[in-house]
């Protein structure tokens, strides 16, 4: 039996030295230890080091250095449900992990770590599944970035699919007139970088070079005056080379005969004038316009009684539309078709008789 008093209040309290000679035999600490005033232990701090003969307080430190009995019941009891096991899974499951690594390696592109360095031509044979920002490359997942809806896409393009062949194998469709031209005629359309001049300055030379063939547009640009003649030649010149070479315009009516030589055939412009069209694939600029462009600078201009005004220097582009003379017969046909179904012009318009009546309504 022990008691939880304090041993100096049962001193103080005793009666007879008899009593307190019984009393000292119950004190918790022995008569030659005097019992500390603080019941924590004193901690040496700042000057003082870890001593390293102290019991190891880290678990990992504690599987490693421990006894073999001790080291397997902690690990028991570490795997247990109740327990998180996931904290120590490098050391209790060291294969486990080790297929883990080798796979994340292979999907990363980086080196296995059970074999050596590889080389480039294996590093360029390994199927890429992440960028450089870390975003998939998995065909599943770019599918589910690109295509968020599979089956409406399904709908989509089999609906296209349908149209296309029934605008173009069913006998009784008619293919759209915008889609025939597209499919028949040549088209190349040309811009230049920003000039040096201004928009009222560069229309005057547009306006000259509209609907005429590309030989008398550089014929006329090649007299002219203007210090842009010099610059709509070369853009000419440019946009007749594209056109060449891109679009195959202007290389003349050859078929596989050899026959070259092609009917002659007068036709009306739309401007009213009468041409007569040899070679259909003769190119000619079917439109021509300018854009503004940006400022090139702002300059001071000094004027008389001390003032100052700001010049402001103006860019402009020209763009031009070269088509051949093909598109001039067709639309030539296209008028003269219109015409003819017009009918004979009456002078008072052929419609029916309606709300007679018995009297003059004059």
């Amino acid at each position: 039996m022990s008691l939880s008093m304090p041993s100096r209040r049962l001193v103080r309290g005793a009666a007879s030295p008899a009593t307190a000679t019984a009393l000292q035999s119950l004190t918790l600490h022995p008569p030659s230890q005097s019992r500390p005033l603080s019941t924590t232990t004193p901690q040496k701090w700042f000057w003082s080091k870890k001593d390293s003969s102290s019991s190891p307080t880290n678990l990992k430190d504690a599987i490693t250095t421990g006894t073999a009995t001790a080291r397997k019941s902690l690990i028991s009891k570490l795997q247990s449900r109740s327990e998180a096991p996931a904290i120590f899974e490098d050391e209790v499951a060291p294969q486990q992990i080790a297929v883990e690594a080798k796979e994340e390696a292979a999907l990363s592109g980086e080196n296995p770590p059970d074999q050596g360095p590889l080389t480039a031509s294996q590093k360029r044979a390994q199927p890429k599944t992440f960028t450089r920002l870390g975003g998939s490359l998995v065909k599943e997942a770019l599918a589910r970035s690109v295509n968020p809806d599979p089956q409406a896409r399904i709908r989509w393009e089999r609906k296209m699919a349908i149209r296309q062949v029934t605008n173009g194998t069913d006998a009784y469709s008619v293919e759209p007139r915008l889609s025939r031209i597209a499919r028949t005629e040549r088209v190349l359309k040309s811009k230049s970088p920003w000039l040096p001049t201004s928009v009222k300055k560069l229309v005057h030379l547009a306006r000259q070079i509209q609907g005429k063939n590309v030989e008398d547009a550089l014929v006329q640009m090649k007299y002219s005056k203007k210090k842009m003649a010099a610059e709509v030649t070369t853009q000419l010149k440019i946009a007749r080379d594209l056109a060449i070479v891109e679009r195959g315009m202007g290389l003349g009516n050859s078929k596989e005969g050899g026959d070259k030589t092609t009917p002659k055939m007068e036709i009306q412009r739309k401007d009213g004038k009468w041409m007569t069209v040899g070679d259909q694939t003769k190119m000619y600029i079917a439109e021509a316009w300018v854009n503004k462009g940006p400022l090139r600078a702002r300059n001071p201009d000094y004027r008389a009684r001390g003032r100052m005004f700001l010049k402001d220097s103006p860019s402009t582009s020209l763009s031009v539309v070269l088509k051949e003379h093909k598109t001039l017969v067709r639309e030539h046909q296209e008028r003269e078709y219109r015409k003819k179904k017009q009918g004979p012009w009456v002078h008072l318009p052929d419609r029916p008789i309606t709300a007679q009546r018995a009297h003059y309504s004059w």
